[in-house]
């Protein structure tokens, strides 16, 4: 059923589009709807304690497209599916995701209307033990270790210099963070690379969050919607971007944590890498 009301919404799109080019209106006064993916990732999305669908990007997005004439229904789906569904133009709008080249083929982007930051996490020393990062003051200090067992999600390319950091190249890939705190916590890890909001909602879970330093500021990534080129106009993309230029601030609470040191690349906001770096 699910899959035929997609197909009648999205054959009725066109039309709805070609009407309002003519001065019309939807039928009833209704407003366009659009299917957006969701998948676990708190706190940018997850179900709360009440039952009902919550987080930081439904929250955000609801009011962007509320504000921009959009109605938005939301729909349970991994990561690599929503953005096949987007590819072949079989679902609207995808929240979270990174603005590239590639993408531009089959996708119409926002501005950004957030922020992921990326961070190097590390095990508090044990009293009495060696501290293997006392040694580490600086990016390219880091870059050079060849000791350091260190972890990150699969896929993901957290900062640009990747390339030029041995260390960071190096690090071996995971599929779930879940799985990189738990190496961490065990100390089976020397450091991960994580999105800082994530760690900080399941590291908080756990009671661990005290035993956990911050040593590197990697980058803050800028992250947009993601449309499918067919699900919206030029005009509903201009007003979008309308609706994100009004946002307030982020709360202080979204703010990156205090690390031992930064990479000053990673401050501003670059071209965005060519990897998302939600799992699903």
């Amino acid at each position: 059923m699910a899959v035929h009301i997609t197909r009648i919404h999205r054959a009725w799109r066109p039309v709805a589009l070609l009407l309002i080019a003519l001065g019309a209106s939807l039928p009833l006064g209704a407003k366009p709807t659009l299917t957006v993916a969701w998948n676990h990732w708190p706190p940018f999305s997850y179900i709360n304690p009440q039952g009902t669908l919550d987080g930081l990007d439904v929250t955000l997005t609801s009011q962007i497209l509320r504000q921009a004439g959009l109605e938005t229904r939301f729909r349970n789906l991994p990561w690599a599916r929503a953005l096949h569904l987007i590819e072949l133009q079989q679902l609207d709008l995808a929240m979270g995701a990174l603005d590239t080249p590639e993408r531009r083929q089959f996708a119409r982007f926002s501005v950004p209307y957030r922020r992921s930051t990326f961070v190097l996490l590390s095990n508090n020393p044990i009293p009495g033990h060696a501290n293997p990062w006392l040694r580490i003051q600086s990016l390219p200090d880091l870059c050079q270790q060849t000791a350091l067992r260190l972890g990150k999600l699969r896929g993901t390319r957290p900062t640009q210099q990747m390339e030029d950091c041995p260390a960071l190249k190096s690090a071996t890939e995971y599929n779930a963070d879940v799985r990189l705190i738990d190496l961490l916590l065990a100390r089976r890890l020397d450091g991960v690379i994580m999105e800082w909001q994530y760690a900080r909602y399941r590291l908080t879970q756990l009671g661990a969050e005290k035993v956990i330093s911050c040593q590197l500021l990697l980058h803050h990534q800028p992250v947009s919607l993601m449309f499918a080129k067919e699900a919206v106009s030029e005009a509903e993309i201009t007003r979008v971007n309308e609706a994100i230029a009004t946002l307030p601030p982020p709360n202080i609470r979204f703010a990156p944590p205090p690390c031992r040191f930064g990479n000053p690349e990673g401050e501003a906001m670059p071209r965005p890498a060519s990897a998302q770096p939600q799992p699903g």
